[in-house]
């Protein structure tokens, strides 16, 4: 079908890269990223957004940006927000053919999402929903991006947690899980989204996102050859 692609610029001016280990030099009021719409895959309202790593790939041309660009895989997300002080910039609009089979693969565990003792599932082709999950094996699914819905928040905490997960690849620091959840916190206290939220919300966010984000690859680290989708 054709769709709608939306490139937005993401702010995230808001992010205390100053006080974050590794990340002091990073002066950046945005991030570029990209959505379309998946109700008419799996019926709900919900969008696939893309991140680039803009920070490594300087940005003239948004036609220029590919899957090998993305900091992340994409991920189901409510709709970015296009209202308000920190709202998303549209920057362009592009239509585009999008079949099911071209829409990632993503994972599902109905039990403990960190463990590969438990049983594993894939949802493809758009249909994300829990009944619509193939049995897997944690091996075949544990590069896929999971089907927890992102919001703009946590758009931001993800941006940081890989910004960190690639630094600590180079050896540019040393972080235990507790490093990354501390540094979360700061990270959605501080974010304008989250301003009503209390401190216990905050930390059920933490404890809800951070494993689940150190638990899947960088981006750059998948084969090509399976990214984004299940190993068969």
């Amino acid at each position: 079908m054709n769709l709608i692609i939306t490139y937005y610029k993401l702010p995230i001016s808001n992010i205390p890269f100053k006080q974050i280990p590794s990340l002091e030099s990073i002066s950046h009021d945005y991030i570029y990223c990209s959505s379309f719409p998946l109700i008419g895959f799996m019926g709900l309202n919900f969008q696939l957004v893309s991140v680039y790593n803009t920070f490594d790939f300087p940005i003239v041309d948004l036609t220029d940006l590919t899957e090998e660009h993305q900091l992340f895989g994409k991920v189901v997300s409510e709709k970015l927000p296009t209202r308000g002080k920190y709202k998303c910039l549209k920057v362009s609009l592009i239509e585009k053919e999008i079949s099911a089979a071209m829409l990632p693969d993503l994972k599902y565990s109905p039990r403990n999402i960190y463990s590969s003792e438990e049983k594993w599932f894939y949802l493809k082709e758009g249909k994300y929903v829990i009944l619509s999950g193939i049995k897997s094996e944690f091996e075949k699914v544990k590069h896929l991006e999971g089907i927890s819905i992102y919001g703009d928040s946590i758009i931001r905490l993800r941006i940081v947690m890989e910004l960190l997960k690639k630094n600590v690849k180079q050896n540019k620091l040393q972080l235990s899980i507790e490093d990354y959840k501390n540094i979360a916190y700061k990270v959605l206290s501080s974010d304008p989204a989250l301003s009503k939220a209390n401190e216990n919300m905050l930390d059920d966010g933490v404890n809800n996102w951070v494993p689940s984000m150190l638990s899947t690859p960088l981006y750059e680290d998948i084969p090509k050859n399976i990214r984004n989708k299940v190993v068969t």
